[in-house]
C-alpha cells in the first residue's frame, strides 16, 4: 500500500506530506485548491513525463517521494530484485526530482534508476484512473490475465503452459539435432571415404617401424652375408682361427695347471671363452645363410612404407594418430546415423506434443468463452448500478496460434451509449466516465489483480444522488481488498472514507500555497457540509452532514 506521499515545490505545493492508511482514503476540497495537483505529483513519481513547468515559481527543483509497503509474495519483489533494489523493512521509497533545466532524476530506496524502471515499478504498484496512465485494465496485454483470474482458470492455464514448454523443449532438441545432422551430412561423404581408405590400408601400430627395419636388412643383405661369413671364418672355420688359437692356449695352460693347481679357474674360464667363440661363429654362420636377397619382398615393403607415409602425412601424425582418426570418424558416422533416427523420433514426438497443446488450448478456449460471457454480464450489471444502464461490455477473444498462454488473445471492448459501436476499452471517453468504468471493472476483478493501490480522480463527474451513493459503496467495498484513494466533490462518496483529507489553498505574503489536512470526526462533518451547501454552512446543513456520517 501507499503509506506516505511527500511533495516539495511542486506547482502550488510548497511542502506537503500525507500519510495514507489501508482502506478508502478520500480527498476533497474546493475547486482549484490543488486536489489534482496531488495526483499529478504522484504520477510524476510513478514515471510519467517530467517537465520543468511543474516546479514551483522561484524554486530550482521539485521533489516527490512515495513510500510503499510491500507484502510478502507480491510480484514487485521479483522486479525489484532484478533491478538490484533491496527492500528496506518491507518498504520501497520511490523518489523523483525535476530540475529547472528540465532534467529529472529517479531513485528507488536511494539507488539511482532510469525513468523507464520507475515506470515499470509504478505500473505494478498503482492504477491511476482519471487519466490514461498507470491503468492496467487499459493494457490489452493484461486482459487475458484478468479473464483467467476471473474465471479461476489457473489450473488449465498451467496445463497449457506446461504443454507449450514440453513442445518448445522438443522443438529445440529437434533443431539442435537437425543442425548437427546437416553439419555431419556435409562431412559424411568425406568421412566415409577416409574410414574406407584407412580400413583398406589396415595399418597396425608401429608397423612402419618394423617394416623400416626389415627393409634395411633387405637393402644391405649382400654386405651382411659377406660380413657374417668373414666373421665365421675368422672365429672358427678359417686356418689359425680365434677358436684354434684359444684351443692352443687352453692346451698350454693345461700343462702348467699341474704345476700350479691355483690356475684351474683360469683354465675353466679359457674353455668357456672358446665355447662362446664357437657359439658366436655358429650364429654368424646361421645368420649369413638366413640372409638371402629378396627383391620382391623389398619392393613390397617399400610400397607399403610409402602408403603408410602418405597416411601419416594426410592425417598429420604417426600411425597411432591415423588409427585414432579412423576411430573418431567412425564415431561421427555412427552419430550421424543416430541423429537421423533421433530426428525422426523427435518429429513424431513433436506432433504428439503439439496435439497435447492444441487439446489443452481447446479446453482453455472453451473455458475462456464461458468466463468472458459471465464476466461481461457481471460488469454490465456493475456499470448499470453506477448510472450507465445502456453500457455494453464484451471480452473479445481473437483466435491465434497455440502459445504458452493459449490459442487466443483477449481485449476488453465497451460502448457507453445506445447506438454507439463497441470499441476497445482504451478508446472510450476519459474523465469521470472512464473512472466509473474502471471502478465497475475493478469491483468485479479486484481479487485477480496484484496492483496495490487504486486512485480515482474525477470519478463523480456527471453523477449525483442515488448513483453517487452506489459509487461510494463500491469504492468502500473495493477498499476492503485494495487500498483506494479517491478525489471527489460529492458528500455521498466522501462520507464513506476511512481516512478523509481536505486540500486547501492559502495566500500568504503574496504567495499561493496548497496544503493537505487530515480531518478528524468533527472536521469531517464540516467538510461534508461544505460539499452539501458551499461555504455558507447552516445548522441544517451541519445536521444533514452529521446524519450522513452516522448512517455510513
Amino acid at each position: 500500500m501507499l503509506s506516505r506521499l511527500h511533495v516539495v515545490h511542486y506547482a502550488l505545493i510548497d511542502d506537503v506530506e500525507i500519510e495514507f492508511e489501508e482502506g478508502l482514503n478520500i480527498i476533497t476540497g474546493e475547486t482549484g485548491a490543488g486536489k489534482s495537483i496531488l495526483i499529478g505529483a504522484l504520477g510524476l513519481v510513478l514515471g510519467m513525463r517530467a517537465s520543468a513547468d511543474v516546479i514551483r515559481t522561484g524554486e530550482d527543483r521539485c521533489r516527490v517521494e512515495a513510500e510503499f509497503r510491500i507484502p510478502p509474495g507480491h510480484p514487485i519483489r521479483a522486479t525489484l530484485g532484478e533491478q538490484g533494489i533491496d527492500l528496506d523493512e518491507d518498504a520501497v521509497i520511490l523518489r523523483r526530482e525535476v530540475l529547472a533545466e528540465g532534467r529529472s532524476r529517479c531513485f528507488a530506496n536511494g539507488l539511482a534508476i532510469p525513468a523507464r524502471s520507475l515506470q515499470v515499478l509504478g505500473k505494478i504498484l498503482v492504477d491511476l484512473h482519471g487519466q490514461h496512465d498507470h491503468q492496467s485494465l487499459l493494457d490489452p496485454e493484461r486482459h487475458l490475465d484478468f479473464l483467467d483470474g476471473y474465471g479461476r482458470l489457473g489450473d488449465v492455464c498451467a496445463e497449457v503452459g506446461e504443454a507449450y514448454q514440453q513442445l518448445a523443449r522438443k522443438e529445440q532438441a529437434l533443431k539442435r539435432s537437425q543442425e548437427e545432422s546437416r553439419r555431419l551430412q556435409e562431412r559424411r561423404e568425406l568421412l566415409e571415404f577416409q574410414v574406407r581408405e584407412i580400413a583398406e590400408a589396415a595399418p597396425l601400430p608401429e608397423e612402419d617401424q618394423k617394416l623400416a627395419a626389415e627393409r634395411s636388412l633387405l637393402e644391405h643383405s649382400e654386405r651382411l652375408v659377406e660380413t657374417a661369413s668373414q666373421l665365421e671364418t675368422l672365429l672358427y672355420e678359417g686356418d689359425d682361427s680365434v677358436a684354434d688359437r684359444l684351443g692352443g692356449a687352453e692346451r698350454f695352460l693345461a700343462d702348467v695347471e699341474r704345476m700350479d693347481p691355483s690356475l684351474v679357474a683360469q683354465s675353466d674360464e679359457l674353455k668357456n671363452i672358446r665355447y662362446g667363440i664357437e657359439e658366436l661363429a655358429r650364429f654368424f654362420g646361421d645368420y649369413g645363410r638366413g640372409l638371402e636377397p629378396n627383391p620382391e619382398r623389398l619392393e613390397e615393403i617399400t610400397e607399403r612404407l610409402e602408403l603408410l607415409a602418405r597416411l601419416k602425412k594426410k592425417y598429420d601424425g604417426d600411425l597411432g594418430s591415423v588409427l585414432a582418426y579412423a576411430a573418431t570418424a567412425e564415431k561421427e558416422l555412427t552419430r550421424s546415423a543416430a541423429l537421423d533416427e533421433s530426428v525422426a523420433e523427435l518429429t513424431d514426438e513433436i506432433e504428439k506434443a503439439r496435439a497435447v497443446l492444441e487439446s489443452a488450448c481447446a479446453r482453455l478456449s472453451v473455458a475462456r468463452g464461458v468466463a468472458a460471457k459471465k464476466m461481461a454480464t457481471v460488469i454490465e450489471g456493475a456499470l448499470s448500478e453506477l448510472g450507465m444502464p445502456s453500457a455494453r461490455f464484451q471480452v473479445r477473444l481473437e483466435p491465434g496460434p497455440a502459445t504458452a498462454t493459449g490459442a487466443e488473445t483477449a481485449e476488453f471492448h465497451c460502448s457507453m451509449n445506445p447506438g454507439e459501436d463497441i470499441r476497445p476499452l482504451v478508446k472510450v471517453a476519459s474523465g469521470g466516465e472512464i473512472s466509473r468504468i474502471m471502478l465497475a471493472m475493478k469491483s468485479v476483478l479486484s481479487q485477480t489483480d496484484s496492483v496495490q493501490v487504486l486512485i480515482f480522480d474525477e470519478i463523480d463527474i456527471g453523477i449525483s444522488g442515488r448513483i453517487a451513493e452506489v459509487v461510494g459503496r463500491k469504492l468502500q467495498n473495493l477498499a476492503k481488498v485494495t487500498q483506494t484513494i479517491s478525489i471527489t466533490h460529492l458528500p455521498q462518496i466522501a462520507k464513506m472514507a476511512d481516512q478523509h483529507f481536505s486540500v486547501r489553498k492559502d495566500v500568504a505574503k503574496g504567495r499561493t500555497r496548497t496544503r493537505v489536512v487530515q480531518l478528524a470526526a468533527d472536521d469531517r462533518a464540516e467538510e461534508l457540509a461544505k460539499l452539501l451547501g458551499g461555504e455558507e454552512i447552516s445548522e441544517l446543513t451541519m445536521e444533514h452532514a452529521r446524519e450522513m456520517l452516522s448512517r455510513n
